[in-house]
């Protein structure tokens, strides 16, 4: 299947429920960015499968979907195996306003801590004291609550909460990481 771009976070919500899903697009895309850290072998079709429950209205296209999943799989796993550490969770940029932005973050890493948990590969890996931490810090993070006052102080703040979850994905990926070399991830 030729996949075109991944879809942006607009794009992803209304491809979300126009399926019936009542994820957010943060919280699904956090869902697979776990779910392909734990197995990195994952099927679209899977993934398709790990976002829940679908409600779609009659007569709805799956290929919309499942096209975006696919293509969100393959973006996501060129970004875990960047050399030039390129994963970005997929967040509202930083126009939109702080206290939202501060309950996307919460809701893309209770996604991706929902995704790293569903996903079996993990569960006979006992993670490192490093890992440990780190899931520690994301259960905290996913039960943040912005603080009512958009100021320097608090954009800093979410930026430095950002930064330390883009790094502690790819730092959690490494740690999971297959014994045997991963296949070359096509480029489209």
């Amino acid at each position: 299947m030729t996949s075109r771009g991944a879809p942006g976070l607009d794009a992803l919500g209304r491809t979300l429920d126009a399926a019936g899903l009542s994820c957010s697009a943060p919280a699904a895309h956090g869902l697979l960015s776990g779910c392909l850290v734990a197995d990195p072998s994952l099927s679209g079709a899977r993934l398709v499968q790990a976002l829940g429950e679908r409600h779609p209205p009659p007569g709805h296209d799956d290929a919309v979907l499942r096209e975006a999943v696919e293509a969100l799989r393959l973006q996501v796993l060129r970004a875990l195996n960047d050399t030039d550490l390129g994963f970005e969770p997929l967040l509202p940029d930083d126009s939109e306003d702080l206290e939202f932005r501060t309950r996307t973050l919460g809701q893309w890493v209770d996604g991706f801590l929902g995704g790293l948990g569903q996903t079996p590969r993990l569960g006979g890996l006992k993670p490192s004291p490093e890992a440990a931490e780190i899931l520690r810090d994301f259960a905290e993070i996913a039960r943040i609550e912005a603080e009512p006052e958009a100021n320097e102080d608090n954009e800093q703040a979410l930026a430095e909460l950002n930064e330390y979850v883009r790094v502690g994905v790819m730092l959690l990926a490494d740690e999971l990481a297959p014994a045997q070399p991963r296949s070359p991830i096509p480029l489209q």
